[in-house]
């Protein structure tokens, strides 16, 4: 048995009673107590700290629960929203339960609204980065879904008429992104037609053309 199980086996054997398995590792001077790989709590000095935030954080704080930060020096764990439960909660099983399965909805639900968020991420998409989100957030297009209504001609098109510099390889990343592709995976007799198409969008717009590449 490692220092980490012998540490945290009575908090471990207590949780995993209520809600199936739980694990433990080392976070600085403190534990991190998972299950199922979400870590929803810690355990410092024999004293374990749930996780919670909202409408539980509240109901916590009205049954006497309290941050770990009113006991604990600054650390550099994001730990804010752990909270130590009084022991009205812990010494009912059945309440005690149903908050630690609250909590875990809780963070699984933030996870989920996190990766939705980060699948609208323009910089996600293949070969882009922070630098084309910021440059198409200049034209308010801010998210996956604009990009892709307007399309790559229409984007690189707003740039041009915003006066914002931008070569044929910024029409290239974006079409090939759109498309969720490798950039280098456009042929030359794709590129030909692409540009022509351009090319007639950006004289409609009263822009300059593109030379034939």
């Amino acid at each position: 048995m490692t220092k980490t199980e012998k540490e945290t086996l009575e908090i471990r054997k207590i949780l995993s009673e209520l809600i199936g398995e739980v694990t433990a590792k080392g976070l600085f001077a403190s534990y991190g107590l998972f299950h199922e790989k979400i870590m929803f709590g810690l355990y410092q000095n024999n004293v374990f700290y749930l996780k919670a935030e909202g409408d539980l954080a509240l109901f916590l704080e009205s049954q006497g629960a309290a941050s770990y930060l009113a006991k604990q020096a600054p650390s550099k764990l994001n730990i804010s929203s752990y909270y130590r439960l009084p022991r009205k909660i812990t010494s009912d099983k059945s309440l005690y339960k149903q908050i630690l399965e609250q909590s875990l909805r809780q963070i699984k639900d933030q996870k989920r609204a996190e990766a939705q968020a980060k699948k609208n991420r323009i910089k996600e998409l293949p070969n882009l980065s922070i630098k084309h989100e910021r440059l198409l957030e200049k034209v308010e297009i801010y998210d996956v879904a604009t990009f892709q209504a307007l399309g790559a001609k229409n984007a690189y098109i707003r740039l041009k008429k915003k006066g914002i510099t931008a070569d044929i390889g910024i029409f290239w990343a974006f079409h090939a992104a759109l498309e969720n592709k490798n950039v280098n995976l456009i042929t030359v007799a794709e590129k030909q037609q692409l540009l022509v198409h351009l090319n007639l969008a950006l004289d409609e717009a009263g822009l300059r053309k593109i030379k034939q590449i």
